[in-house]
């Protein structure tokens, strides 16, 4: 039982990983991240209406950046463990999930 608890540990704080994968991640988050913020800021530009949601605009804004930081530091450092890396990735993904379901329940202002 140790045994299996010491690899465990040693496979989640392992800071050695390929370089195509940290390569791969970093483009798959920061394309997921400008994709679905670019889709609100052509709902927000295209759409009638939209005046109301303005203050999503800048929250957008910078959300974006502070993700795209996140994501350059993720990609640059090598010294965060393998368990970090994952969780914060996923954190990410997912957020940019609720994000984009919150994009798609968007109605123009007084409809």
């Amino acid at each position: 039982m140790n045994q299996k608890f010491n690899e465990f540990k040693e496979k989640s704080l392992n800071t050695d990983y390929p370089l195509w994968r940290n390569v791969v991640s970093t483009f798959f988050l920061a394309f997921m991240c400008l994709g679905v913020v670019g889709s609100f800021w052509y709902f927000y530009w295209s759409t009638e209406n939209m005046q109301c949601y303005e203050g999503f605009l800048y929250t957008s804004a910078a959300w974006i950046v502070v993700e795209l930081v996140v994501i350059s530091y993720l990609f640059k450092f090598n010294t965060i463990p393998m368990f970090a890396r994952d969780s914060i990735g996923a954190l990410i993904a997912f957020s940019n999930i609720w994000f984009g379901l919150f994009i798609f329940s968007l109605r123009p202002c007084g409809a």
